[in-house]
């Protein structure tokens, strides 16, 4: 009889679960990958276009600053030996300057020889940077962000130092507005949060767009502290930016022959924000699948544990009926051991009695077999028929022996009881006439499987041979033969062959019978 295997059932269990967590982390793992793979696009966003601002800026700045140095030369040259500042002969040199672009001349005690812009004569420029510096025998100078005490403008300025006959004549400075990045800031599509800059390389802050709210000093930042001195192109994160705060990917290069760098800032925050937005839209799409894997995964775990407890039961209600048809084969067999005991104390011909008692052990036997090997179902013929046949000989008292050659042929319960009648049948035959007086003698038990589920038994001895008149008469033992060969659907024969041989083809299971 077949039980359930509960550890099966159990065993699922964390099966499925297992089989849960793989899945979720395998989701897990290709939602991280492409979570990497999408910042890491999203950083080589930054810094490409990031990079190719500055480039931009870079170009813008060199030429502004050619064109400063340029203008500077020219107005240089129109001045001639004496300074005049005439207008006749600026006029032309002047032509062609980008809108508020202003020109200056001032000379060695700073007074204006000539300007672009009206009441420049009322305006001292000897303690400007520009001014001094140049004074002070720079041949250029380019100046920080200032606000212009003409006209309120935030700037950046050119000067040139003028001399004539060696000696320190004046200076020539070419102003330009801080709102000249604004055209290039809108041309590179740049969002709010973005900003380029010209910034001197001492750290000075040259212009800015959007601007700040006043000039700063920026030499302690990372760019001048560890950036610019390693390599005078590159690109990094800034976490927080000195002028408003805002995180931003910076990429920066030093304009070929000055002493400006240009910087191109792209706002990081609002392009991660837009990432985060399309991961959280991507979430939100896959938690209804999660959530039902989950569940799913859930309710089958229940499943499997209902199970369990029902496989449980039942095994436990196996075992129950394992029990109790344990204890009814074996009070069966001790009944018959207890008429045998009976049989043995009534007063009847010996024959008869020893007879009666091989039947009854036949029958015990095959009890006792059936609950020590706890085979309800099937029988194993190989073990089955040894112990009945040993019982018998005991109940007997014979002094044969006993061979066996038997397949291993189940025998179902139909067939177990008219299998060991027959079985103690044909022995008891065999001790009783094939060897008289007790007499020595072996007999040979052979059961072969044949096709279509049934068997052929053969018995046999090697005694004195078998009556024929016995085999054809109408004796207890002979119809008991007769009756279970028929239970097992079967045919015999006996015949002599140095002793006598019976051989039957029976069936020892129901489907071999139906087959």
């Amino acid at each position: 009889m077949k039980r359930p295997s509960m550890r099966r059932t159990v065993s699922a269990i964390p099966a499925a679960i297992g089989l849960m967590l793989v899945f979720l982390a395998l989701f897990a793992a290709i939602f991280g990958y492409f979570l990497v793979i999408g910042i890491r696009q999203t950083e080589e966003r930054l810094v490409e276009r990031s990079s190719a601002a500055s480039q931009v800026v870079s170009t813008n700045a060199f030429w502004i600053a050619e064109l400063a140095q340029q203008t500077l030369r020219r107005v240089d040259a129109a001045l001639g030996p004496t300074m005049s500042g005439n207008a006749d002969d600026l006029g032309p040199v002047l032509e062609g300057l980008p809108l508020l672009t202003e020109v200056y001349i001032i000379d060695a005690q700073a007074n204006t020889i000539y300007a672009t812009v009206p009441g420049a004569n009322n305006v001292s420029v000897a303690d400007r940077d520009y001014f001094i510096a140049v004074k002070a025998g720079a041949p250029f100078y380019t100046s920080p962000l200032l606000v212009s005490r003409l006209t309120g403008d935030r700037i950046f300025v050119f000067s040139k130092r003028v001399q004539r006959d060696g000696a320190f004549a004046g200076a020539i400075m070419v102003s330009f507005p801080e709102s000249l990045l604004e055209e290039l800031w809108r041309n590179l599509d740049f969002e709010n949060t973005s900003t380029i800059s010209l910034v001197r390389d001492d750290g000075q802050l040259i212009a800015r767009y959007p601007p700040s709210e006043e000039p700063m000093d920026l030499s302690g930042l990372p760019l001048f502290t560890q950036y610019l001195p390693d390599a005078e192109v590159g690109t990094y994160n800034s976490g927080s930016s000195p002028v408003d705060g805002i995180a931003r990917t910076v990429s920066y290069r030093r304009v070929p022959g000055t002493d400006i760098i240009a910087l191109a800032s792209v706002g990081s925050s609002q392009v991660w924000a837009g990432f985060n937005g399309a991961v959280t839209a991507v979430f939100i799409i896959v938690s209804p699948i999660i959530l039902g894997l989950v569940l799913g995964c859930a309710w089958i775990v229940r499943l499997l544990y209902r199970d369990a407890a029902q496989a449980r039961a039942l095994h436990a209600s196996v075992e129950a009926n394992t029990m109790l048809f344990r204890e009814i084969h074996h009070r069966v067999k001790n009944n018959l051991q207890s008429v045998q005991s009976l049989v043995r104390m009534q007063d009847i011909p010996q024959a008869a009695k020893l007879d009666l008692q091989s039947r009854f052990a036949a029958m015990a036997a095959m009890h006792q077999h059936i609950y020590q090997h706890d085979r309800y179902a099937d029988i194993d013929a190989h073990e089955f028929i040894p112990a009945v046949v040993e019982e018998v000989m005991v109940a007997y008292g014979a002094n044969a022996v006993v061979d066996y050659d038997v397949d291993h042929i189940p025998v179902d319960r139909d067939h177990a009881t008219p299998l060991a009648l027959l079985l103690s049948e044909l022995v008891t035959n065999a001790c009783k006439y094939a060897f008289a007086e007790d007499q020595p003698g072996t007999v040979t038990i052979v059961l072969a499987e044949g096709k279509n589920g049934r068997a052929t038994l053969t018995v046999s001895d090697n005694g004195q041979g078998i009556d024929p008149d016995r085999t054809t008469g109408g004796s207890m033992g002979m119809r008991l033969i007769k009756g279970v060969v028929a239970q097992m659907d079967g045919t015999y024969e006996f015949r002599s062959a140095g002793g006598t041989v019976f051989e039957a083809d029976i069936a020892l299971s129901t489907e071999a019978r139906n087959g």
